[in-house]
């Protein structure tokens, strides 16, 4: 890492050991060292050593010339607008994976470019200044990605600016904006600045229909159905694109809707919990905007194969199989005990005696608190009589229904209706 160092900043180099070997001569040599100085140090031999190297600099220096641009294009150029025009091209590399920027920046350094160029790294994205004019070059940045696939399976893209009338500063902001366009098309790609177009509006929330259509969709396990919609609504698109953020808040009121299905599903295990906050955080920081459809896809048939599993359980389980019935059968008058039993393939006593077992309640008991928890929804939801209401959730008396519900409440049908 230090001999990189030196490569790119020393000008002159003199080493220093205090081990007299062939070891210690051939490290100095391979850092084109000016001299070796083995302690004890001669003061006249340092004198001379320094010399040497301060007229190797001056005689570079002329070479190179006072107008050389590498030696004034600095980092801060990149986040500081000068207001000078930027004469030379200019390309900036990002990788779909930030972890490949290291193996990137070691490529930069080994590739055979017309003219090498100054290389700025960030957090996310690689900045190559180049200070010559060349030919072409868009066609020396399709032979970098031509290389670098042919050695490396990530993928990256680059972007290319040519235009002399911009700043370095503006030169990096359209660089960073047209990468953006790689939400949409994918890396593996040469990106011209040229090419930006300003964003398109978008109204990122679903709208009442769509969200209604997402409930009907997930409540009757219509994959395919959704995934032609998620399809039509992110894939068919065409520049100019609308700004990805809020694409992404779009897909997160989709996740919302499918948060909703999950918690009336009753999906609340542990491990489809952490499947849904890692389906959150690729909509949030996914660089992909395909990746994220195709996962939250998956995510959604990985819910309904749940829903399937639980339904298959619940045929299994008497308790829940009885409660499921009396839950669907409440409004039936004559519903009894021995109707529920039937259901299940158990016997009357043997039903009650399970069910009081597990929820402390009768079937009377239990009856009476599902028809009264619908006639409660009735009543707050709806202007119908409190005679009709009562006959619709399966009691024949109204006037036993009031009874009955001022009993388990405190409160009458019509006060209840008017709290």
């Amino acid at each position: 890492m230090v001999k990189s160092f030196i490569h790119q900043y020393s000008g002159q180099v003199i080493a220093i050991t205090a081990e007299a070997t062939f070891e210690r001569a051939m490290q100095a040599m391979s850092l084109k060292a000016v001299d070796l100085w083995v302690k004890p140090l001669s003061p006249s031999r340092m004198k001379h050593a320094i010399q040497q190297a301060i007229g190797n600099l001056t005689v570079n220096r002329k070479k190179k010339g006072e107008a050389e641009l590498g030696q004034v294009v600095r980092y801060e150029s990149l986040f500081m607008d000068d207001q000078v025009p930027y004469p030379y091209p200019v390309y900036l590399l990002e990788a779909e994976q930030r972890e490949t920027l290291n193996d990137l920046r070691s490529f930069i350094y080994q590739f055979d470019f017309d003219y090498k160029p100054s290389v700025f790294s960030t957090h996310d994205c690689i900045v190559l200044v180049f200070h010559h004019n060349f030919p072409v070059p868009l066609k020396q940045a399709q032979r970098f990605l031509r290389e670098w696939r042919h050695t490396e399976a990530s993928s990256i893209a680059i972007a290319v600016h040519m235009d002399k009338e911009d700043s370095l500063h503006q030169i990096y902001m359209k660089l960073l904006r047209i990468m953006e366009t790689t939400f949409f098309i994918g890396y593996g790609q040469v990106l011209a600045s040229e090419e930006l177009q300003e964003w398109v509006e978008i109204d990122p929330f679903l709208t009442v229909e769509e969200q209604r259509n997402w409930v009907f969709m997930l409540d009757e396990g219509l994959g395919d159905k959704l995934k032609t919609w998620l399809y039509e609504a992110f894939f068919d698109m065409q520049a100019p694109y609308p700004e990805p953020g809020l694409l992404r808040t779009r897909l997160t009121s989709i996740l919302a809707q499918i948060r909703r299905f999950m918690f009336r599903k009753g999906i609340t295990d542990q491990d489809t919990e952490v499947y849904y906050k890692k389906i959150f955080e690729i909509i949030l920081y996914s660089p992909v905007l395909y990746r994220i459809v195709q996962e939250l896809i998956l995510f959604i048939y990985n819910l309904f194969q749940t829903v399937k599993e639980q339904q298959m359980y619940a045929k299994t389980d008497v308790v829940e199989a009885a409660i499921g019935y009396m839950e669907n059968h409440y409004s039936d008058v004559t519903l009894s005990l021995t109707d529920v039993a039937n259901h299940v393939g158990r016997s009357s006593s043997y039903l009650s005696h399970i069910l009081t077992k597990k929820y402390h309640q009768s079937f009377r008991e239990m009856l009476i608190y599902f028809r009264l928890q619908k006639a409660k929804e009735l009543l707050g939801a709806t202007d119908e009589s409190i005679q009709n209401i009562a006959i619709a959730v399966g009691f024949r008396n109204p006037n036993y229904f009031s009874r009955v519900f001022k009993s388990y409440t405190g409160l009458t049908p019509r006060e209840w209706r008017l709290q």
